[in-house]
């Protein structure tokens, strides 16, 4: 009887730790900045950005989604933006009735022939697909529009700011509602007097999910200068941005997302923090192999700044420290079995959960094997009384087209 009670603990604690699949999508317009960002919820690590130039009447555009190439969201050179969050089964009779079915994403042909929400509704007035079943779209423009797609129904926007997650808004009896992520993206965009690409990420870390379902990527689109911030696995401190205009220059382009990010993670100076000493080693975490560099300035948008790539480096003892982990614990099972404490399915179990959970204290997903090692610089002669900005940049060794930088922190030397 101990041991079936044990065994429900276990299995139950296991189950409340799985999170359902789910994505975050929201759109802001206020003092001239029009931002939307989305969090990108779901177990395949295999995600992807295509670059499509201008071809023909059709508007270049850039889209993310995984391997199987369908389009999961993205932005066209006239600033037109969506994305799409799955849903429960929601009938169409009226679709079904007056309009055509399109044999494909309706969402590619919106972002190959459309420039605004107007054109959209245009598309969406003649046209739906299978899709839209379960699936619904969130759409803004460049102008300060957008609309929510759910089956037959279209929901204008009315107010600065418009969020999706995984209830139909017009239907929120067919599930997924109350949403915790939705409630928190509302307050947030709400109670927001300034609109920035910074607070625009702070909503999406907030809203962002781990477990079997994590956000894989996400993105911040800046609709009026055709910009792109991507995130990738939700580390909300390293981002590549892309000039959407000057990458379709380009040509036709694909790319696997993981492979453009060196997992960066600022550890010290910590943002705000007060430095008893004139000389600072900074540290910060990332994949070893790739190139960083080190940038920092006394001005907060680096105008004058100074780098360096000499970088000291200090091995991660993650590696070990989960070697000891498992020693430890079979060694403890083999104590138990000896004395006949335990059972052996349940010492089975157990190794499997725990050692599972414990992979997933830093990494909860195949996407992020790669460890991450600590590299180190130590900067002598700081002025004290000086306030220091300081970021990472870094280059992955595959030499893509791109790299990536981190969030500014600063610190002040006393």
């Amino acid at each position: 009887m101990k041991i079936r009670i044990s065994l429900f603990f276990v299995l139950f604690i296991f189950l409340v730790q799985m999170q359902g699949s789910a994505c975050t999508i929201f759109y802001a317009s206020r003092d001239g900045v029009i931002l939307a960002g989305n969090n990108e919820d779901w177990e395949d690590p295999s995600t992807k950005m295509w670059f499509f130039p201008p071809a023909g009447n059709m508007h270049g555009w850039i889209k993310f989604g995984f391997g199987s190439g369908f389009p999961q969201g993205g932005m066209n050179d006239q600033g037109l933006f969506w994305d799409a969050t799955a849903c429960s089964y929601l009938a169409m009779p009226y679709s079904e009735a007056n309009k055509e079915i399109y044999f494909g994403p309706v969402m590619q042909k919106v972002i190959e022939e459309c420039g605004n929400i107007e054109d959209a509704q245009m598309i969406f007035a003649q046209y739906f697909c299978e899709d839209q079943y379960k699936a619904q779209y969130l759409v803004g423009d460049s102008s300060g529009h957008s609309m929510i797609v759910e089956g037959d129904n279209i929901i204008v926007n009315e107010d600065s700011y418009q969020v999706l997650t995984n209830f139909y808004q017009s239907h929120p009896e067919l599930g997924g509602y109350p949403c915790w992520r939705f409630e928190t993206a509302t307050e947030m965009l709400s109670s927001n007097d300034k609109l920035t690409p910074y607070f625009a990420g702070s909503v999406l870390s907030a809203t962002h999910q781990e477990g079997r379902y994590p956000s894989q990527y996400s993105n911040i689109y800046d609709l009026k200068n055709g910009l792109i911030y991507l995130f990738y696995y939700h580390n909300y401190e390293e981002f590549i941005k892309i000039d959407l205009i000057e990458e379709l220059k380009k040509g036709y382009r694909s790319y696997n997302i993981p492979e453009l990010f060196s997992k960066v993670k600022l550890v010290y100076p910590v943002d705000g923090e007060e430095v008893n000493s004139l000389a600072v080693t900074f540290r910060w975490e990332g994949i070893p192999g790739n190139n960083y560099e080190l940038i920092y300035s006394t001005i907060s948008d680096f105008s004058g700044y100074i780098s360096t790539t000499e970088m000291d480096h200090k091995p991660d003892t993650s590696a070990h420290a989960s070697l000891v982990y498992l020693a430890g614990f079979l060694l403890l099972s083999y104590l138990l079995i000896k004395e006949k404490k335990m059972h052996y399915s349940l010492i089975i179990i157990m190794f499997t959960m725990l050692f599972h959970f414990h992979c997933k204290k830093e990494d909860d997903n195949s996407s992020s094997i790669v460890e991450v090692e600590e590299f180190t610089k130590t900067i002598a002669d700081l002025a004290p009384g000086t306030t220091y900005y300081w970021k990472i940049i870094a280059h992955p060794v595959s030499g893509d087209d791109f790299y990536s930088e981190t969030v500014v922190r600063h610190f002040k030397l006393n």
